[in-house]
């Protein structure tokens, strides 16, 4: 049974979906606290409350994306605990100041930022394995450290690639990953939730506990109903990992992108232990008479041994044989589990403190990153002429002078993803074969025009592939200029998604341009 309107809300901590509107769209209209009120909130605060003249505030105010950096919150709180998070929501409420959880700040929106309060989790960091092979993880955690931290144990969670996204904005909007076949979506494996209601309430959220308010956790996406301060997750057993890489000349792509769909999504083909990925990418670095990479990589788990990896082979040389092309290059290496995702996550070399952040996290490495994406879902394989028309944008940006690094990256699902019914959970994608990513990467320094030529390509390739693909979008992939979004990230959820924002933010606290409103 839901709670009855007024009971509270939650702002779901987002590292890849937060909550507050997109740049401009609040501006100068957010309320300016006193100086008293600042004051009064930094002395209820365990940890820091920055504001724009402390030094800390340039690094501490901005998103992994440095397109949102003119976004300029008018404080940071680095919270440490519940209790600081219930200092900001209170504080919000009586000021009437936007505000907005933020972990990884992977926000392609930019969601994860505000011009009012920005409630920073990151601090709330702990991984911890406890008895029944779960784990209790802050909500601040990023991956890297997620898979650190578990590998102690000889634990690991189903969850994505990149190593600086936040673990709650990717388990509260899905998560996907390179174990989802085998073992599901981040969200599957959520046990429980502590989350700060928009009354200020704290309160622990499970199957038996608020339940409804535990079903939208799982997929709803950050930025609709609570902050939450941490997690259980179920975990599983650390192995060893299978990975490869197939790489072929362009002009066989067609062939190799039809033949990997039905690799995926035919009896017989993939087995749920095996994920991979199919990404058609344009190349800068050949210039405009160059021509885009393909590649298929992926992932065997549940055995590494020698049988297993004969067994790949077998399953590749399927693929191989299907699309018609021999590869121009193959790899195919056993790691541990922790080297594996690192490598998965780009890291491959680097310690994990090395996999953070650049002025971020002492010994961070990587850099930001400035792109445009947009998504769908494959609830079949794209007829040729789909398959054609994806290609052929890929091709264009090749042949843009300028044009930064993008293209589309094809995602496998199925397996346990889609064992579990779409109405057990918020989240609703439950019966796609893969997701599409369209990315469109360009220059932090780029100028107005090539921005604005990179934003179009990124929409005219949505557009031209639409009639190839469902209507669906991945929330966590969220795009600020999706028509239909709400439709498109819920589908038949989103009733309900409603009811349960009405029943514990009937006020609409947390909000923000695509956000859920109350029924």
């Amino acid at each position: 049974m839901l709670r009855a309107a007024g009971g509270g809300g939650l702002a779901l901590a987002g590292a890849e979906f937060g909550s507050t509107l997109l740049a401009g769209c609040r501006g100068d209209t957010s309320p300016a606290p006193s100086a008293v009120d600042w004051q009064a909130l930094d002395a209820r605060l365990t940890g820091p409350l920055l504001r724009p003249t402390d030094p800390r505030y340039a690094t501490a105010s901005v998103l992994f994306d440095p397109a949102f950096d003119t976004i300029r919150p008018q404080a940071v709180a680095q919270v440490t605990s519940a209790a600081d998070v219930q200092a900001c929501v209170e504080f919000a409420r009586r000021t009437g100041l936007p505000l907005t959880a933020r972990a990884g700040g992977h926000s392609y929106g930019g969601y994860s930022t505000t011009t009012g309060l920005v409630v920073d989790v990151t601090p709330m960091a702990a991984v911890a394995a406890a008895p029944g092979q779960v784990a209790r993880i802050g909500a601040g955690a990023l991956l890297v450290d997620v898979y650190s931290g578990l590998a102690r144990a000889g634990l690991a969670l189903p969850a994505g690639s990149c190593p600086t996204v936040g673990i709650a904005g990717l388990a509260l909007g899905g998560g996907i990953g390179v174990l989802g076949r085998r073992y599901g979506l981040t969200c599957d494996r959520m046990v429980s939730a502590e989350v700060v209601l928009a009354s200020g309430e704290v309160v622990h959220t499970d199957a038996d506990h608020e339940p409804d308010l535990f079903w939208a956790l799982r997929g709803a996406g950050g930025g609709n109903v609570g902050i939450v301060t941490s997690f259980t997750f179920a975990t599983h057993r650390a192995t060893p990992l299978v990975l490869f890489t197939y790489r072929w000349a362009w002009d066989g792509a067609a062939d190799v992108v039809s033949a990997w769909q039905e690799w995926i999504s035919a009896p017989g083909g993939a087995p749920e232990s095996l994920w991979s990925t199919c990404v058609a990418y344009s190349a800068p670095s050949a210039g405009v008479g160059g021509t885009p990479t393909l590649r298929v990589s992926g992932v065997l788990s549940g055995g590494a041994g020698d049988d297993a990896v004969a067994g790949l082979r077998a399953r590749l040389a399927d693929l191989v044989a299907a699309a018609g092309h021999r590869p121009t290059g193959t790899y195919v290496t056993t790691r541990g589990h922790l080297e594996a995702m690192l490598i998965e996550g780009g890291c491959a070399g680097r310690a994990v403190e090395a996999c953070h952040l650049r002025g971020r996290s002492p010994g961070g490495t990587l850099p930001r990153v400035a792109q445009r994406a947009a998504s769908a879902f494959l609830l079949e394989p794209m007829p040729s002429r789909g398959v054609e028309v994806m290609l052929g944008a890929v091709e264009q940006r090749q042949r843009t002078a300028g044009a930064g690094s993008g293209g589309v990256i094809l995602d496998s699902w199925g397996g346990a993803i889609n064992r579990v019914a779409p109405g057990d959970t918020a989240f609703v994608h439950r019966g796609a074969i893969a997701s599409a990513q369209y990315v469109a990467g360009y220059a932090p320094n780029a100028t107005p025009a090539a921005k604005e030529a990179n934003r179009r390509w990124l929409r005219s390739t949505v557009e031209a592939t639409a009639p190839f693909v469902s209507r669906s979008a991945y929330q966590n992939y969220i795009d600020p200029e999706l028509a239909g979004w709400a439709q498109a990230y819920y589908g038949a959820n989103l009733d309900r998604l409603r009811q349960v924002k009405r029943a514990y933010d009937p006020d609409d606290l947390f909000r923000f341009a695509q956000g859920i409103t109350p029924a």
